[in-house]
């Protein structure tokens, strides 16, 4: 089962990135620097597996709008309605589903990142079931505050500065982007002519949100490399000038879940995130790249995603009990059929976390072995 699953894996990034084999040499060392990583990067593999083993989300209630893609670092900060926030800051794999699979996702996640998270075996355990009961605290309804650590992440987000950002970004000439080699690349002219429309049908969608542009002058357009799962999807930076002022804009094609037969639809990527998050991001919203349905996101100070390894393990247990609670809440925003999970579920889940951890730990071997000669 598990070579089966390897080979579907394997031959679902070749097609995707057959014409970018910059792109899969990237993915592939990415996902072979550790169990956590291949997790990650192997979303094709995750959905095969729910599919051959649907009693994996059975028997567990709860129902609605899932993030589809959950793990320890599709979290972060970002400026909401209210401020700077931290919350589930990747959508681009929503469906709706049994919430099982969000939480199965996030608990295997924090199984398979034991090393990055720097803790035992035992340790690791002690972490998922925090994350059990963090999700728990969500579905009641309860109020968690984040905690220190993270409030930290949160104080250093607010302290950034978009004349820090546009620095870093824009060459001093104020006319084109840095080209950054290992995170940029060219963008051929057939992408770059649409860039215009799709800023001009996003900034409609906005209107009835007091978007603060009349207008978006294009000045430059460069395409990003970024993440693991998403490398291969189309994904752009571009600089713009609205209303005197230079702006940044990421514009990422919506590809939709592995695990959903719907068409990928950028509509519904963000009125799930609308619906589901308490504070969504500002200045994002569904457009067209062409025929290419795409998220337009405006580049804001401060938006960061969460490290595994970026903080101390001492931190790691109230981190994880946020992380849960933070998925809960937006379970019962996103709710269609609410619950409350028992303990016996919570034992169920741990379980089944047990199973899906081991697979992956051997699918990532024979991952490493299958790809080993094109990363090297």
């Amino acid at each position: 089962m598990v070579t089966d699953l390897v080979e579907l894996q394997v031959s679902h990034d070749r097609s995707l990135l057959t014409k970018q084999p910059q792109l899969l040499k990237r993915k592939w060392e990415r996902m072979t620097m550790s169990p956590f990583a291949f997790l990650r990067g192997a979303s094709a593999l995750w959905a095969k597996l729910m599919a051959d083993e649907p009693q994996l989300l059975t028997g567990i209630d709860g129902h609605g709008i899932l993030v589809g893609d959950l793990h320890l670092e599709n979290f972060g900060t970002f400026i909401g309605p209210r401020g700077m926030t931290f919350h589930v800051n990747d959508f681009d794999e929503t469906f709706t589903g049994p919430w099982a699979f969000d939480v199965l996702r996030l608990v295997t996640s924090v199984v398979l990142a034991r090393a990055e998270l720097r803790v035992s075996g035992p340790a690791v355990i002690s972490l998922a079931e925090q994350v059990l009961e963090g999700h728990a605290l969500g579905l009641k309804g309860s109020r968690v505050a984040a905690p220190p650590a993270l409030q930290g992440l949160i104080d250093k987000a607010n302290a950034a500065s978009m004349q820090k950002l546009l620095a870093k970004r824009v060459s001093t000439d104020g006319r084109s982007l840095l080209r950054i080699a290992d995170k940029t690349l060219e963008t051929p002219a057939s992408v770059s002519k649409r860039v215009p429309a799709a800023l001009e049908q996003y900034a409609a969608d906005l209107a009835a949100q007091s978007f603060p542009a009349k207008s978006l002058e294009v000045l430059d357009v460069v395409r990003r490399v970024m993440g693991t799962g998403s490398l291969g999807v189309e994904r752009l930076l571009v600089l713009t000038r609205g209303d005197k002022e230079r702006w940044l804009f990421d514009i990422k094609e919506v590809r939709g879940s592995e695990f959903s037969d719907g068409d990928a639809n950028a509509e519904l990527l963000v009125s799930s995130m609308r619906k589901a998050l308490p504070q969504p991001p500002i200045g994002i919203g569904p457009s067209h790249l062409g025929d290419l349905p795409v998220t337009v996101n405006r580049v804001l100070p401060g938006a960061e995603k969460m490290e595994v390894d970026s903080y101390q393990p001492a931190d790691s247990s109230s981190i994880c009990r946020y992380l849960g609670y933070l998925t809960g809440d937006l379970h019962v925003r996103g709710a269609d059929t609410k619950a409350t999970w028992s303990t016996r579920q919570h034992v169920e889940i741990l379980k089944r976390v047990r199973h899906i951890a081991a697979l992956h730990k051997h699918a990532f071997i024979e991952f490493s072995f299958d790809v080993r000669r094109d990363v090297e």
